[in-house]
């Protein structure tokens, strides 16, 4: 009985840490490509999920200045909602855009 608690557990912390090493790699490729289009230097990111009909959006915006004005640049992909944690997708479904910046830093610091 106890071990069926511990394995729904288990496959929750697995759906959790495999969203957030799947979404560090996108930011990561993102951020390549982002130095490819730039000229200037990225200054920072956002990381931004979105509620779409066919999943959820991930989206990362990088600024840059060029010469004397700011640039913004937006990556995104869609991923399945089963790869999203319920919290996340719970807070996703309840707004336009859901800014997970600060999330994606704590993750990225328990590391």
């Amino acid at each position: 009985m106890i071990l069926i608690p511990l394995l729904l557990g288990a496959a929750l912390i697995g759906i959790v840490a495999s969203f957030w090493k799947d979404l560090v790699s996108f930011l990561r490729q993102a951020v390549e490509k982002v130095r490819q289009l730039v000229s200037g230097v990225v200054y920072g990111c956002k990381v931004f999920i979105k509620k779409m009909y066919e999943g959820i959006k991930e989206i990362s915006r990088h600024y840059s200045k060029v010469d004397q004005h700011w640039e913004e640049t937006t990556i995104t992909r869609v991923v399945s909602e089963s790869e999203v944690p319920s919290d996340i997708l719970e807070k996703a479904k309840a707004c336009e855009e859901l800014d997970i910046t600060d999330e994606l830093e704590m993750q990225l610091e328990s590391a």
